[in-house]
């Protein structure tokens, strides 16, 4: 039976809603909720051979390794908190306006004074807004530790690898161009992967604390030692960390990878 917590995601679902945790999740948390949502997606693939297709079980893959990758990152985090609390404040100020447009009929509520005079009922919305406007301005969380990391640690490992990965674009597309000069197009496998990263000068172990993923994993993906993963979303799961990391194409590079961990599976079975 399939639960409601493994039901598809609604579209409108944002990073901490993806991953099933609060804004104020540290990053230990996020990381360990990244992984029991592979765990979810494991089982259901096995659950009678899944009721979910594969595709959109590879769409909420991607959607849990983006979260990841963004919370994960304390900079991308800051700007994606940002971004949701401006979203949350216009939503606060145009359900205002709404209530504000209604029929004059209901708007111009009269009132006898003593006098016999009258006046107009007051409106106390830019008090409830200031007060709604305070409220939503609370600090970002923003996860201090992990593994022996500082916050201004992990700042300043992806502010390197963003670096890194700006100055070798030039370099990656001639890469590319060698590739398809011997073959038409390029493919995409573990020793791709490696090259790739050794072309950045991007070290496993900066990725690992970059993706909060072993470095023997890392390797593995690399080494196209499949057997070191317990199944195929958790391959599946840490190489979307590995390559939206590096700012590869995602999706591109599952498919031809997974292709490859399909037919060794295929060929050992035969």
């Amino acid at each position: 039976m399939i639960t409601q917590e493994n039901s598809p995601m609604p579209e409108e679902a944002n990073f901490y809603q993806t991953l099933s945790v609060p804004s104020t999740a540290t990053l230990v948390e996020i990381r360990n909720a990244y992984e029991e949502k592979l765990e979810e997606a494991h089982l259901e693939a096995i659950a009678a051979y899944s009721l979910f297709p594969e595709e959109e079980t590879e769409n909420k893959l991607l959607q849990f390794g983006h979260a990841f990758v963004t919370l994960a990152n304390p900079i991308a985090r800051a700007k994606y908190d940002d971004e949701l609390q401006q979203q949350t404040i216009d939503a606060v100020q145009q359900a205002d306006v709404q209530e504000e447009i209604v029929p004059s009929s209901e708007s111009q509520l009269v009132e006898k004074s003593a006098g016999g005079k009258t006046k107009t009922a007051d409106l106390p919305h830019k008090t409830e807004n200031k007060q709604t406007e305070e409220k939503l301005e609370i600090a970002k969380s923003a996860p201090k530790e992990v593994v022996g990391q500082t916050q201004e640690e992990r700042q300043d490992f992806y502010l390197n690898l963003a670096v890194k990965n700006e100055l070798t674009a030039e370099s990656l597309e001639e890469y590319y161009s060698k590739l398809r000069a011997h073959g038409g197009k390029v493919s995409f496998n573990g020793a791709v992967l490696k090259q790739i990263r050794e072309l950045k000068s991007i070290t496993l172990d900066e990725l690992a604390k970059i993706t909060c993923i072993r470095s023997t994993y890392l390797e593995a993906i690399e080494a196209e030692n499949f057997k070191k993963f317990t199944s195929e979303i958790y391959l599946k799961g840490y190489l979307i960390c590995y390559v939206e990391a590096m700012k590869l194409p995602a999706e591109q590079i599952i498919a031809e990878y997974i292709n490859l961990y399909k037919i060794q599976l295929e060929a050992e079975k035969g």
